[in-house]
């Protein structure tokens, strides 16, 4: 039997069905078990490792549009979870922080998606986890759009 094509294979719809698929799961726990979703686990994340971040900035590692950013950004402050400000360098700009209470929340959430990586690990075998790894950060990270 001939080997199928990659092209064939129609790997952008299977990436988009597993992508939709974790992410409903991994959002779902988090909202259960960190009560923030994985768009804000990801702003956390983003914060706490990296620390204050135009808003710009945060669309731009996020892969989204200003008008998602401020609306994301804007549903954390008013969670407590975020703080913006104003960017004193470009009276324009934005500058978000973490609040006590954010910190703590990428804290359970970190938890939340180690569990669930963990869970991914087993399901693929480490040989098949290091290929998705290693494909995908190369698609995540390849910025000539």
């Amino acid at each position: 039997m001939a080997r199928v094509r990659a092209v064939d294979r129609r790997l952008f719809l299977l990436i988009e069905i597993a992508a939709r698929r974790l992410s409903r799961e991994a959002d779902a726990r988090l909202r259960a078990e960190a009560n923030v979703t994985a768009s804000q686990s990801a702003v956390l994340f983003l914060l706490l490792r990296r620390g204050e971040r135009r808003l710009g900035s945060i669309g731009d590692m996020l892969a989204l549009g200003a008008p998602a950013v401020t609306g994301l950004i804007n549903r954390m402050e008013s969670a407590g979870l975020v703080l913006k400000r104003k960017d004193t360098s470009d009276r324009r700009g934005a500058l978000v922080d973490l609040t006590e209470a954010g910190r703590r929340a990428a804290e359970r959430a970190d938890q939340v998606l180690r569990g669930f990586n963990a869970e991914l690990d087993e399901k693929l075998g480490e040989p098949d986890a290091a290929v998705v790894y290693d494909a995908l950060t190369r698609l995540a990270m390849d910025r000539d759009e």
